[in-house]
């Protein structure tokens, strides 16, 4: 496959602006990754495969290139990028609201927490939770009207 393919995916990139090195290392890296496929992935066209794999990588490249410039020390630039991983202060915070959700939770009956996980998270309308608890849609408002505010009551409680 890769004597099939690998000139063409050069060429392909060399096209796209891509040096002869760089087109040659994505195309490596191509079929490096389709190597790496988990056995029961289901490729359709493999040579469409390889071509879109090596294209992404240059235009990853070319990406990172374009902002590198941009800082003296692109190394420390790197090293100072955002980590999008929550710090432990904020998973600490996160656990406690839930700790807090779920015992609201628990306290509320069983048609409040049916509108409740209706409502909030299926995102169905009133009127549609109406008709499947087979209560009036205001009635369905009303409860969540109620619960909304005991919640609020209840996290401003703890905030203090």
């Amino acid at each position: 496959m890769f004597k099939a393919h690998a000139k063409d995916i050069t060429r392909y990139l060399q096209r796209r602006g891509t040096s002869a090195d760089l087109a040659a290392d994505f195309t490596q890296d191509a079929f490096t990754r389709m190597m790496a496929t988990p056995p029961g992935a289901q490729i359709d066209n493999a040579s469409a495969y390889l071509f879109r794999i090596a294209r992404n990588a240059a235009i990853n490249h070319n990406r990172r290139q374009q902002i590198i410039p941009f800082v003296e020390d692109p190394e420390a630039a790197l090293l100072e990028l955002a980590d999008e991983q929550p710090s432990p202060e904020r998973i600490a915070i996160c656990r406690q609201e839930l700790r807090l959700l779920n015992a609201f939770f628990s306290e509320l009956t069983p048609i409040q927490q049916q509108i409740f996980l209706l409502s909030r998270i299926e995102g169905r309308t009133f009127a549609d939770i109406g008709k499947t608890l087979q209560i009036p849609q205001q009635t369905a408002y009303a409860h969540m009207t109620r619960i909304l505010v005991r919640l609020k009551l209840r996290l401003d409680a703890q905030a203090a």
